[in-house]
């Protein structure tokens, strides 16, 4: 095949077999941006070199003439002659494995509990108990981080997760492996830090202090205001949990000024309802995320109130909604303390080039401990057997798994998707639930991250040097572990 060429013709110059990078085209309000994804760049273009590029581009074998291929050249889109064989508009070759064997575990959910003293309304671990209700032992948890400790191999700084059912169930055991865990991670020469989800019912003076001392970050499931609160996650009895819950929140807030929520939208749901629940509640931060369809069998059904298709529309409202409010803060120089500071991980590539080969951790640097010590990817496929990856007697992280090579450049939907590395591929399990296969993302859950990711790029190239640095800042102050 001939490679680029230039030709003359009655003086003027034309250019054929041009090499453009892969790109995507956003157009919002009669503005136009294009995002080249090799270099997760975003730029501005004008709508007549759009225009040009839609008309002339597309014919097979058609000749550029200088002054657009100048244009295609200015914006980063054109390949230049000596870089063509470099670039492709081809989707991406299979994602390169890392050669080595050497692939950390660093973090773990550690299931302290398989049992709840709540039954919500959209439990994917069937009312907390994963199939195989159960409280871990010592001995058991006592393995659990000795593997982590493992099969963390060279890494410095390893995490626990403390998870359940209700974590809080067995608080006994929590202070036994925080102490347990901080020696003999000591000892490795490793640092070692802890976290918690918990519905927080059961909080009182004392956990509090032992999480201050121990300094054990809290995530708190809560649903917002009272009504949505006491229908999506009441008490074992039925009993609303609002009060109780709101009550320890504010306990909490005293020596936890950063304190996070995570919601879940169910059914008919309004999130912008559960987002001013959750700030008149004193949170500076929260993270909603719609409920997925569920695997474990006995676990409730889902969306019995709406479509699927309404409650993803309504996500999308709130995603976009939430993304407009971050502008307003970016162009302020003025974050609101109410803003999710999560968002900020939208601009992370757009930042620095980095790109996104996966979603998370799971089965990768992240696995799930259950009660009885087996491994699992990750705590949302606690109890389903396909997936279970063995014990922490017996199963040791070595060679290249199944997870490793799900980058999105080998799965089959995500490898020709312009976003794919905005995205990372999703969540598995979401994918698993909604699709029947963790590798294929949800479509719904498609439309929202690209329409989302185009209001990411609009926005991004109408900031001003000033504002992008801004948000550089704030970006590089956000841990490096919640954007890969």
């Amino acid at each position: 095949m001939f490679g680029p060429y230039e030709i003359t013709y009655n003086g003027r110059t034309y250019h054929g077999n041009v090499t453009l990078k892969e790109h995507h085209i956003v157009e919002r309000n009669g503005e136009h941006s294009l995002f080249l994804v090799p270099d997760m760049a975003a730029v501005p273009v004008s709508g007549a070199l759009v225009n040009a590029m839609l008309r002339m581009l597309p014919s097979s074998g058609a000749l550029i003439p200088d002054g657009l291929m100048q244009a295609l050249l200015g914006c980063g889109l054109a390949v230049r002659t000596k870089d063509s064989e470099k670039e492709s508009t081809d989707p991406p070759a299979a994602g390169e494995m890392p050669a080595s064997s050497d692939l950390p575990v660093v973090n773990i959910a550690l299931f302290l509990t398989q049992a709840c003293n709540m039954r919500c309304a959209y439990c994917y671990g069937n009312g907390g108990e994963y199939g195989k209700r159960g409280v871990m032992t010592l001995e058991t948890a006592i393995a659990a981080v000795d593997w982590l400790i493992e099969n963390s191999l060279d890494e410095k700084k390893i995490h626990i997760g403390f998870f359940g059912g209700e974590p809080l169930m067995n608080f006994t055991l929590m202070r036994q492996v925080a102490a347990y865990a901080k020696e003999h991670a000591t000892a490795r020469g490793k640092k070692i830090a802890f976290n918690m989800t918990t519905n927080g019912s059961l909080i009182t003076n004392k956990i509090i202090t032992f999480m201050k001392q121990e300094n054990i970050e809290p995530l708190i499931s809560f649903d917002g205001p009272p009504e949505i609160q006491n229908r999506q996650r009441p008490f074992k009895n039925g009993r609303g949990s609002y009060n109780r819950v709101f009550a320890n929140i504010q306990k909490l807030r005293k020596v936890f000024p950063k304190l996070v929520a995570r919601a879940t939208v169910y059914g008919g749901s309004d999130p912008f309802a559960i987002r001013k629940g959750i700030e008149n509640a004193g949170f500076p931060d929260c993270h909603l995320s719609p409920a997925s369809p569920v695997i474990l069998k006995g676990a409730a059904d889902r969306d019995g109130e709406t479509t699927r298709a309404e409650a993803a529309e309504r996500m999308l409202a709130y995603r976009r909604e939430e993304l407009n409010r971050l502008f307003i803060a970016i162009s302020e120089k003025n974050l609101d303390p109410k803003q999710p500071k999560h968002d900020l991980i939208r601009f992370a590539g757009l930042v620095d080039g980095r790109k996104r080969h996966v979603g998370c951790g799971i089965g990768r640097g992240l696995h799930a401990v259950a009660v009885n010590g087996d491994i699992y990817p990750c705590h949302r496929f606690v109890g389903l057997e396909n997936v279970r990856l063995g014990d922490v007697r017996n199963y040791r992280v070595g060679g290249i798994n199944d997870y490793h090579r799900a980058v999105v450049e080998n799965l089959p939907v995500c490898r020709t998707c312009w976003a794919r590395y905005l995205c990372g591929g999703g969540c598995f399990y979401h994918n698993q639930a909604s699709t029947g296969d963790m590798h294929r993302p949800d479509p719904l859950y498609c439309r929202e991250t690209t329409i989302v990711a185009e209001d990411v790029i609009h926005g991004w190239r109408r900031l001003s040097e000033d504002d992008k640095n801004y948000v550089r800042e704030q970006v590089n102050q956000i841990d490096l572990g919640l954007r890969n």
